[in-house]
């Protein structure tokens, strides 16, 4: 079983994991998944478009908080 508690407060975020990395992993894709499924579904684009935004996004974020 895993875990992710994500707190946005002020533009700042805070995340507390719990449980195996797989188990985390796991919920990461699902999560992951959702979201695709959503930004294919507002903006009207196909699910791998949706995809490659996402993954942008996330690649994006990562870069900002290091």
């Amino acid at each position: 079983m895993g875990i992710i508690f994500a707190i946005l407060k002020n533009e700042k975020t805070k995340v507390k994991a719990l449980g195996k990395t797989l188990n985390l992993l796991v919920l990461l894709v699902a999560m992951s998944k959702c979201l695709a499924e959503r930004i294919s579904k507002e903006r009207r684009i196909s699910i791998g478009e949706a995809e490659i935004i996402l993954i942008d996004c996330i690649k994006d974020g990562i870069k900002t908080l290091i």
